[in-house]
């Protein structure tokens, strides 16, 4: 399989679940699915050797960045609600996805736990280690990261703010990148991701959830 498409095939596979089956667990199936499948059966030693290693110092590095990310989330959606997002919009679009209902608890788990920890295995472990003897590694990793963020970001938020969101995402995967590559680990990347994804969800239960 050719280096592009382990890095198109995340955002193939979001479009067809949001847009083409239009239903979340769909679509987690099939992302999540990728993420996990692919590093496993590609089995690289050099990402063993990034989930192995530990470091009190990139811990820290993640925990502190990810707290400063709650900080920000929570700051911009305590300020500008309504200017960055039309509630009644995103609630239509959310139940039209079916992230609603009884099952909306176990896929908010799923956001927090399951997705920052196979994101920064396959963008920052099995991506970084294929793009390995690339100049840019850390910026082509981060720009393919971003890509799929567009298309869930596209319909939830305002058009002026769509295009902040994906920049704050590109420099999110460019920090982490950068973490992983100085630190050769990938647990502060995954710390500070989990922590930056509460933020979010804190973002839908605070504005969002309670007035569905």
């Amino acid at each position: 399989m050719t280096l592009f498409a382990f890095l198109i095939a995340p955002t193939i596979f979001i479009y067809l679940g949001l847009y083409t089956f239009q239903n979340v667990p769909v679509t987690f199936a099939l992302f999540y699915g990728w993420l996990l499948l692919v590093p496993l059966l590609n089995k690289p030693k050099s990402l063993k050797k990034l989930m192995d290693k530990r470091s009190l110092l990139n811990i820290t590095v993640g925990v502190g960045l990810g707290v400063g990310s709650i900080v920000l989330i929570m700051t911009g959606g305590a300020l500008l609600p309504h200017e960055l997002f039309d509630s009644s919009q995103i609630e239509f679009l959310l139940k039209d996805w079916k992230f609603s209902g009884e099952y909306t608890g176990l896929l908010v788990c799923v956001l927090i736990i399951v997705n920052p920890f196979l994101e920064e295995l396959y963008w920052r472990g099995f991506i970084l280690l294929k793009l390995d003897k690339v100049k840019q590694k850390v910026m082509i990793s981060s720009l393919f990261y971003s890509l799929y963020h567009f298309l869930v970001l596209l319909p939830m938020f305002k058009a002026s703010y769509t295009a902040i969101f994906f920049c704050a995402v590109f420099l999110a995967g460019i920090v982490w990148g950068r973490m992983v590559v100085h630190f050769r680990t990938l647990w502060g990347s995954i710390l500070s991701h989990s922590l930056a994804d509460i933020g979010i969800m804190m973002i839908y239960f605070f504005y969002i959830s309670s007035k569905m």
